[in-house]
């Protein structure tokens, strides 16, 4: 049998993501509040944490500060999705240790590389689960 690692990841965003699928996911984690953000970590132990920086822009730097100072979350990559570009804005989410920013137009135009990269992620863990599930 082949064992394929999954992907667990945590979107940060509100509630306006069509997520009922998710509900009975365990590989993917959709939490609403700030507050949650560093328990569900602690949880779940993911590979890939998905912000949405609109709804979190206030409290943005204070959490990622958090996240790349405490070496238990090192590891974790991080991408912030958001309505559009700011250069000023961008490299400091980059310099905060953002890997992947995501803009609302590249939804629309499959050529970007970092959308790419977070739907092949979450494509290999939808993978794993039905390849678990068949077994």
């Amino acid at each position: 049998m082949i064992q394929i690692k999954s992907e667990r990841v945590l979107l940060v965003a509100p509630n306006i993501f069509s997520v009922t699928l998710l509900a009975s996911n365990k590989q993917i984690k959709h939490i609403t509040t700030v507050d949650r953000v560093f328990p569900s970590i602690h949880e779940m132990i993911p590979n890939l944490i998905v912000f949405d920086y609109d709804f979190l822009n206030k409290d943005m730097e204070k959490i990622l500060r958090r996240i790349r100072t405490n070496p238990y979350y090192n590891k974790i990559k991080i991408c912030c999705f958001k309505s559009g570009p700011n250069r000023k804005i961008d490299e400091f989410l980059k310099v905060l240790g953002v890997n992947h920013v995501i803009y609302k137009e590249e939804l629309h135009n499959p050529t970007k590389t970092s959308i790419n990269h977070v739907r092949s992620i979450l494509d290999a863990a939808v993978t794993d689960l039905l390849v678990s599930a068949s077994f």
